[in-house]
């Protein structure tokens, strides 16, 4: 007798990896990737960064609010907990994967909280077989935090095995948070093993509650891989950045720590900044004699050009910061002092060095305080260039030239190494992200200057018109719009004229009739 079996029926976690043992394989070095990948994203133009999409949303997006889809996700898991089988399981698992589970978690956890006859051995039972089974993130998600609902330490290495993944780091957060009574001494040991949205959730929810936690937020804890400045403030005052910048010395590694917060605190951002922090009257004040003492690196010597502009700001901004713990003698003296450490020539040798160390972020710094110091580096970032022609940083900081001669020398240099038919495909409607659009990043780096230099790199500029990246089209007809008509040569003409007939962007089309119309074309 010959059976056939439904494939359609199966369950949708049999035969793939667990998502559990995939990060399990990666050791301690897990590098983002899932391997629901291609099917989560599937038809999307964008991936987010692992953890991404629930840092974003969970920053900048409204509270959820229990919804029908809630509530029947809810239904199942209380049906499957009241008589747990395999057919329960396969429902409540399919709506799992179709369900943004990140982005109604707490509606979800309260509608759990409230559903009646639901069994909580079961659900622990079954929030623990999602968390090391599932084969989708979503389900993943779920289980975890299920898993949060109760005291759990007996999984306490599951909870911080998905943690490592930043994608999960967030709801393994929550779960250890509510489920364990040295919750705060856990997520202090994984937070030292995660580097973006993951490091951000847990430093939010991390209590200074030892010496140890303290130092570690001040020295290590702002630095992550999505944006210092979610952290900044939160690491100054958990770890008494005051107090340690108060000491007549202070260690190397403190220096550097208050540097990256102080540089964050500075830039703003989306979180809180340098005039939300009340003791930054003083931090910037000691900052600041302490880097005339111990100061030796360019990025120190970048937060101290960051500090005097601060200091320069207009009245009407210190008018209000005059009445929050600032004065006018306290801000002279910071002043006084950036000028005394800008003037010191240590920093010329010190500049050239990082410049020339080819370390990109000690170029980056380097290259800002040059450019403040009117060091003239552009000729050794272009030797750089030759040995580097991959890195993207090199495009753009040698278009930051007025330079006409140094100009037409990159731009050939681009000519001769950018791949500018691989590029010149045809208009088309992407984004440009992702490694297969490095190249298309270059060419933009150089285009979004062209205007400032009529006649150099009509080649690029015609690249860029029949590039299928957006911003290089864009890019391409802001060069041409502060261009003569007379200087752009009959290919450009009709380049122009021909995407305005095909252009497949809307906004993009109207750009180049109003361009066609200025020119007279």
């Amino acid at each position: 007798m010959v059976i056939f079996f439904d494939r359609a029926n199966r369950p949708l976690w049999e035969g793939r990896p667990s998502i559990y043992s995939y990060i399990q394989g990666q050791g301690r070095s897990v590098d983002g990737s899932l391997p629901d990948d291609d099917e989560f994203w599937a038809g999307d133009r964008m991936r987010w960064v692992a953890g991404g999409l629930d840092g974003a949303l969970g920053h900048h997006a409204g509270s959820d609010k229990t919804t029908d889809e809630v509530r029947e996700l809810v239904q199942l898991l209380a049906k499957h907990s009241r008589k747990p089988k395999n057919s329960t399981r396969k429902a409540l698992y399919a709506k799992l994967v179709k369900t943004d589970v990140g982005g109604m978690i707490d509606a979800i956890i309260d509608e759990v909280r409230e559903q009646p006859g639901i069994k909580p051995e079961s659900v622990f039972l079954e929030g623990q077989w999602l968390a090391e089974n599932a084969a989708h993130r979503n389900a993943v998600k779920f289980g975890i935090a299920m898993l949060g609902l109760f005291q759990n330490g007996q999984v306490k290495d599951l909870l911080l095995t998905l943690g490592r993944h930043e994608e999960f780091t967030l709801y393994a957060t929550v779960a250890i948070h509510n489920g364990m009574e040295d919750s705060n001494q856990v997520l202090f040991e994984l937070a030292q093993e995660v580097h973006g949205w993951g490091k951000i959730h847990i430093v939010e929810r991390l209590e200074p509650s030892s010496q140890e936690i303290k130092d570690w937020l001040l020295r290590q804890g702002c630095r992550n891989n999505v944006m210092n400045e979610y952290l900044a403030c939160i690491c100054a005052r958990n770890g008494g950045l005051r107090e340690a910048l108060s000491a007549d010395q202070v260690d190397g590694e403190l220096l550097d720590g208050a540097t990256d917060i102080i540089e964050a605190l500075l830039n703003g951002g989306p979180a809180e900044d340098i005039d939300d922090y009340e003791d930054a009257p003083q931090v910037l004040f000691d900052y600041v004699r302490l880097i005339r003492e111990q100061g030796t690196t360019t990025q120190q010597l970048s937060v101290i050009f960051s500090i005097y502009g601060f200091v320069a700001e207009d009245e009407e901004k210190w008018a209000a910061r005059n009445s929050a713990g600032w004065n006018e003698q306290l801000q002279s003296d910071i002043r006084a002092g950036c000028e005394l450490i800008i003037a010191d020539t240590k920093w010329n040798s010190i500049v050239m060095n990082a410049v020339r160390s080819g370390n990109l972020t000690d170029v980056y710094y380097g290259g800002a305080c040059a450019e403040k110091l009117g060091i003239d580096i552009w000729d050794t970032l272009y030797e750089q260039l030759t040995a580097k022609p991959l890195e993207d940083f090199y495009y753009y900081e040698l278009m930051k030239t007025d330079d006409r001669d140094r100009i037409q020398s990159f731009v050939q240099y681009a000519i001769g190494h950018l791949p500018l038919q691989q590029i010149g495909t045809g208009p088309g409607t992407e984004m440009g992200f992702g490694e297969e659009y490095a190249a298309h990043r270059k060419l933009g780096a150089i285009l979004q200057s062209l205007d400032r230099f009529e006649g150099i790199g009509t080649e690029l500029i015609l690249t860029g018109l029949n590039s299928p990246v957006i911003s290089n089209r864009n890019m391409a007809i802001h060069s041409l719009e502060n261009w003569d008509v007379t200087s752009w040569g009959e290919q450009l003409i009709h380049a122009v004229t021909h995407l305005s007939e095909v252009e497949p962007e809307e906004q993009v089309r109207g750009r180049l009739d109003q361009l066609c119309k200025d020119k007279g074309l």
